[in-house]
């Protein structure tokens, strides 16, 4: 004796092939939630890469005048290395740097640990500290 009777056949068939659309479209529905999660999280990786800092710029014109006056601070700086002028090995390199909306040449120190292979005609944004003497030390970088 036949477990199904042929009438309900074709119906537990098209049940089936249903849910196996059903899945397959759950996971493609899955698939392109996660996806889109992903593409969100890059983008806003992204983003915050270039607001790495909540630091202020730093004021170049008065820092020029008066460079004492802003010993221990932090400040932002978005350069381009006009010139190499010393490096030492293990110690780090001073460059001289121009940063945007000024023409003054501004001595900067970078430890070998904060960054490597950098040239004449990069930019970077810097994060700074400014030390005894007034020189600014780079506490980090990124190319922009």
């Amino acid at each position: 004796m036949p477990f199904f009777t042929p009438h309900l056949v074709p119906e537990i068939t098209q049940s089936s092939s249903s849910q196996a659309e059903y899945r397959s479209r759950g996971k493609l529905a899955r698939h392109t939630l996660l996806l889109s999660m992903f593409g969100v999280m890059l983008y806003l990786s992204a983003c915050s890469d270039r607001k790495s800092s909540n630091l202020e710029l730093l004021p170049i014109e008065t820092y020029l005048q008066k460079p004492g006056d802003f010993l221990g601070n932090r400040y932002v700086l978005r350069v381009q290395i006009e010139e190499q002028l010393k490096w030492e090995k293990g110690l780090g390199r001073v460059l001289a740097v121009v940063a945007e909306g000024s023409n003054a040449r501004l001595p900067v120190f970078v430890s070998e640990s904060a960054g490597d292979n950098l040239h004449v005609g990069q930019r970077y944004e810097l994060q700074a500290i400014i030390e005894k003497g007034g020189l600014i030390y780079v506490e980090a970088l990124q190319k922009y």
